[in-house]
């Protein structure tokens, strides 16, 4: 692994990281605070429950991914891509609601799906060379 490998990783390391405290830290925020009834409301063809347990559960997969690539294991990059996927999904199927909602939430979101999308190819190399 090169110099350039290794900056790229150390990147993509605290990036998951901070993506993924900052999606769980937030879904744990909007379940311990919202009302249970409204949680369970069907609203717009949604039941809100369901989008905050799936943005929890992306987080932890952030954070496990964020581990497992400082832990250097040979399977962290086929996690990393994994976990770019459910990043990549996620956020794409929330930007509509941020953006008319809550723009600077879309920015954010803007932000990993860039991310997300340069580091795939890095991703793709990484995963090959394990195997």
């Amino acid at each position: 692994m090169n110099k350039k490998d290794r900056n790229i990783t150390t990147f993509l390391v605290f990036f998951l990281a901070t993506v993924g405290l900052y999606l769980s830290v937030s879904a744990i925020v909007t379940l311990v605070d919202t009302d249970s009834a409204l949680l369970f409301e069907f609203v717009n063809e949604d039941i809100p429950v369901f989008k905050y347990i799936a943005q929890l559960v992306v987080g932890l997969v952030s954070i496990l991914s964020s581990f497992a690539m400082w832990m250097r294991v040979s399977w962290a990059s086929s996690l990393a891509i994994f976990n770019s996927g459910l990043l990549i999904a996620f956020n794409l199927n929330n930007m509509g609601q941020a953006i008319y909602a809550n723009p600077v939430r879309a920015i954010i979101m803007a932000v990993i799906l860039i991310i997300m999308f340069q580091s795939f190819s890095f991703l793709m190399r990484s995963a090959n060379r394990h195997l």
